[in-house]
Order: C-alpha cells, then sequence, then structure tokens
C-alpha cells in the first residue's frame, strides 16, 4: 500500500528579519536575538564599539573568522547589519543531540520487552516490496541478502521508490548506534541477528502484476540463504482483484509449517476485501494509531486478523530523501511535521495569526504565518501565507492528533508543517515571538498506512518464533492471536481483528511449548477456522 505522508526536523542558518534602527542602547528588559555578527576586514576596533554601545553580551570572538556570537537587543538588528564596519549579521541557530529514537510502534507491540533468542538467526523476514537503501547508515549489512531482477524491478539493495526501506527499518533498524530509530527486531551485530532476505518488485512507481508477486513468493521460500530457518514474508501491498492462482501459492507456502505470509488490509478506509491479505492463508493486518484507535484509511472485513501501528509511523527512508523539521518559538521548540511537498529551506519573523488563510494574509510580510486547518486546502493556505509575504507557514490541526498534511502538486516558495491543535491554540497566545520553521533533507520520515502497520506484526512474528523454532506457523499464528489486545467490540470484530499484536504476551501464552493456553481468541480466519 503506498503511504500517505513524508515528514521531518533540523535546523539551517538563515539571514535574519530585521527592525527599525535605534540610536540608543535598548533597556535591559528587551527581547534578545542571539546571532553572529562578522565584520568587515580590518574593522574589529569599530565593530567591537558597536557592539558595546547596544549592550551586546559576547559568548565568543572567532578571530581568524573576523565574528562574534552575542546576544543583543532585538531592536538593535537592523542598525548593526548597516553599520558599515560590518559585513552581515545572522542567527546563530540551535543545534540539537542526535539521538536514537524509539518509535511509539515499538512499545505499543512490546517489541522492548522482548530480546531477540540467541538463535534468532534460524528465522528469517522476507520483505517483498520496492527495495531495500544497503548505504543507509541505519540499516543492517549484515544478515541481509536478496533477489536481483535486471530486466525487471532492478537491484535488492536499491529503492528509488522509498517504501521498501521505510518498512525494513521497522523490522530491524540498528539499535544502540546512537542514530535515527530502532526496529522491531534491531540489527546489533552478525551474531544471533534474524536474517533478511529483499526481493524488489515496484520501482518507482510503486506496481507490479500479481505474477511477479507470486514469483517473489517462491524466491523468498527458495532463497539460498534460508536453509532451514522458518520464514516470515512481509508484504507492505495488495489490490483489489483476487487470483485463484496466486491463493493456491500462498496455501502452498503455509502448509509447509515453515512459512507465514503477512500483507497489508488496505488503505481504502472501505469494507472492500484486498489480496494477498484477504487469502485465508496470509494474516490480514489493520492499522491503529498512536491512542490504538483504527485509522480511518485501513480497511475492515472480515479478513482481518490483527492490527498494529500504522499512523506517523517513523522509519528509514532511502538516505537523503526524507526531511527534518524544526520549529522553535521564542526559547521554545515545537513538534512538527513537514508537509507533503514543502520545499527545503528556513524561514524566519515575527509569529502573526492568519486564521484559516482563506485569502492572503495582511500583515504576514517577514513574518510566519500561523494558520488553522479548516475550509480550503493546505496548498491555498500557504500560497495566501506566501501572498502576503509571509517567510514561512505554520498550520495546525482543527482535531486531536499531528497533521500530516499534503500540498499535492502545488508549488509553493516558503517552508510549511504541521502542528497539533493544542501547539497551535497555545501558539495563538505567543504572536509576535520570534519563530523560526527550517525544513531540511533527512534520511527518516513519519509515514501512515496499513503498509506501516505490515512489518510491526511480520517483526512481531518472527522475533516470538525465534524463541520457539520448534513451532510451526499455525503455532504462531495462533499464539498472535490469542494473545492481541482486544481493541473494539468485545472478541473478533472487523476493523480490529482480535486485536492490536504484543510479543511478550504471545510467547507468555505459548508457556513452554507449542499450544496457546487459554483465555485467547484463537488463530487463522473465517469465524476461528484455520486455513
Amino acid at each position: 500500500m503506498k503511504t500517505l505522508k513524508l515528514v521531518a526536523a533540523g535546523v539551517l542558518p538563515m539571514m535574519l528579519a530585521v527592525p527599525h534602527a535605534t540610536h540608543a542602547a535598548p533597556g535591559k528588559g528587551a527581547e534578545q536575538a542571539r546571532v553572529y555578527v562578522v565584520y568587515k576586514d580590518g574593522q574589529r576596533g569599530n565593530a567591537a564599539r558597536a557592539l558595546a554601545m547596544v549592550g551586546a553580551e559576547v559568548h565568543y570572538e572567532f578571530a581568524g573568522l573576523r565574528g562574534y556570537a552575542v546576544s543583543v537587543p532585538a531592536v538593535a538588528l537592523e542598525g548593526l547589519s548597516r553599520n558599515p564596519a560590518i559585513e552581515f549579521v545572522e542567527e546563530d541557530p540551535k543545534r540539537y543531540l542526535m539521538a536514537e529514537t524509539t518509535p511509539y510502534g515499538i512499545e505499543s507491540v512490546q517489541a522492548n520487552l522482548v530480546q531477540a533468542a540467541s538463535n534468532a538467526g534460524n528465522t528469517q523476514v522476507c520483505i517483498i516490496d520496492s527495495g531495500y537503501d544497503a548505504s543507509h547508515e541505519d540499516l543492517p549489512d549484515f544478515n541481509v541478502d536478496g533477489h536481483n531482477d535486471p530486466a525487471g524491478a532492478g537491484n535488492w539493495f536499491q529503492d528509488q521508490n522509498g517504501h521498501g526501506t521505510h518498512v525494513a527499518g521497522t523490522v530491524a533498524a540498528v539499535g544502540g548506534n546512537g542514530k535515527g530509530v530502532i526496529g522491531v527486531l534491531p540489527g546489533v551485530n552478525a551474531s544471533g541477528t534474524v536474517s533478511l532476505f529483499i526481493v524488489k518488485v515496484f520501482g518507482a512507481d510503486g506496481w507490479t502484476y500479481s505474477s511477479s508477486l507470486v514469483d517473489a513468493l517462491s524466491k523468498c521460500t527458495g532463497n539460498p540463504q534460508r536453509g532451514s530457518r522458518k520464514l516470515v514474508v512481509s508484504m507492505s501491498l495488495g489490490g483489489s482483484l483476487k487470483s485463484r492462482f496466486e491463493d493456491s501459492a500462498f496455501a502452498n507456502a503455509f502448509s509447509s509449517g515453515t512459512v507465514l505470509s503477512v500483507a497489508a488490509a488496505g488503505n481504502d478506509g472501505n469494507s472492500r476485501s484486498s489480496y494477498p491479505a484477504s487469502y485465508n492463508s496470509v494474516v490480514s493486518v489493520a492499522a491503529v494509531d498512536e491512542n490504538k484507535v483504527r485509522a480511518s484509511f485501513s480497511q475492515y472485513n472480515s479478513q482481518v486478523e490483527l492490527a498494529a501501528p500504522g499512523v506517523g509511523v517513523l522509519s528509514t527512508v532511502p538516505m537523503g530523501t526524507g526531511t527534518t523539521t524544526t520549529v522553535s518559538v521564542g526559547s521554545a521548540n515545537v513538534e512538527a511535521e513537514a508537509m507533503d511537498g514543502s520545499p527545503r529551506g528556513t524561514g524566519t519573523g515575527a509569529l502573526v495569526a492568519c486564521g484559516i488563510a482563506d485569502n492572503a494574509c495582511s500583515g504576514a510580510s517577514g513574518k510566519v504565518c500561523l494558520i488553522e486547518r479548516g475550509t480550503n486546502s493546505f496548498s491555498d493556505k500557504v500560497l495566501n501565507c506566501q501572498a502576503g509575504g509571509g517567510a514561512a507557514a505554520i498550520i495546525y490541526n482543527n482535531t486531536s492528533g499531528p497533521l500530516l498534511g499534503t500540498l499535492g502538486d502545488v508549488a509553493t516558495s516558503i517552508p510549511s508543517v504541521g502542528i497539533t491543535q493544542a501547539a497551535g491554540q497555545a501558539l495563538l497566545t505567543q504572536t509576535g515571538a520570534s519563530t523560526t520553521v527550517s525544513v531540511a533533507a533527512g534520511n527518516y520520515a513519519k509515514f501512515d498506512g496499513t503498509s506501516m502497520a505490515t512489518p510491526h506484526v511480520s517483526a512481531v512474528a518472527a522475533l516470538v518464533w525465534s524463541h520457539k523454532s520448534a513451532c510451526s506457523n499455525a503455532d504462531i499464528r495462533n499464539a498472535l492471536a490469542a494473545s492481541a489486545v482486544d481493541l473494539g467490540p468485545a472478541g473478533r470484530d472487523v476493523e480490529y481483528g482480535f486485536g492490536l499484536v504484543q510479543a511478550k504476551a504471545a510467547l507468555d501464552k505459548m508457556g513452554i511449548g507449542c499450544s496457546t493456553t487459554s483465555g485467547g481468541g484463537g488463530g487463522g480466519k473465517g469465524g476461528g477456522k484455520r486455513p
């Protein structure tokens, strides 16, 4: 399933918008700006005197670079920038510790409570998707192989679409390296790590034929790296038409007892079946958000078996293709997501409220527009901020949860981001505060989709199987169903299936053997029947 949203976070240098000059040193209570002041060759003394006159606090002097890092009253900036001794003035932008992030889905599915077994290499996850960026800083380069298709989709270790790399990060992003994110089955070293096998069936356009999927399944089950490993086939893909031939292929794989296939339920937000997810031999996965509520786009029907996080899932994308987003208002940072399609760049200025921005935002010249979601499109809101001379746009939600918006195919020239309703309402009390919005290149992104839910289930299945390698695929499937957190109406339902998948609870259900203890929902599809 193609996802809905890319996002992200970073800060870049920018030139300051400056107010009117002042001829007297402002008082101590004046709003301060932290800036670099770079003086012209031979003008150090004159620059130092100019800084002293406006009451600058000097943090650093960089003589070799002819500059200072200082805090000065904001009203003094224009006068400094026009001083003949000074070459330029620019913001001293903030930098942040780049630490490893645990996406909310990891704890949601209890992956943080279960470590892969020491013999986890006896289990393999085969990802059928758009490829795998083998150069990514946060994806394992050990226990990973794949199938090349030179005449078709191309090399497995390249990803022109980004979808497959995102899926792979949810499964196995490296843990403990201080970078990016961590996967359900975090690669740490070659010893004892679950094996990955990548079969690329999608190019940049994101579609293929059923026959390519059947062939990919055979590549998964028969790959020479698999050997005797138990296999989970992860498929964040699907289509509305079923195929008896394709159905037979997945049924045959399941009948081996060593292959468990998992697929996305679909992103159309209706009750239609999607395939291969809706074959009896395949686990169909629905998407829930951070609050464990079904995503509005997640398809619902009697074939849905399990649910997993699929809204705003942070994971890896091909290097440099994601976006990083930073928003600061005054001295505080605000969590934000870049609009899909926003240009990269930085805008800074005073914060101005523009309502829903259904026309050009008056008074926005050189400022950052704060806009409420509603009525008109995101792209029109950003264009109306631009039309008023705005430097950047912040759009806040009109309902709970993050705002992952898209500009579609509309070209805009200023950075634009989305924030929560609560954050937006809080910012309405801070209009006039110095605000910076930055959208820059990155290596990670948040996506929505049952595509994002699927690798959570696939990886949990492999994680549990790594501890229960003597058990069959049906045993693992039953345990996942019996231990899921029941959501929605009591018992299995069309929106959540048996519920939210849980790694530790599944292992606890299995005890010391392969059978689940009482109290679960049972495995398989069709009113409790297993395929």
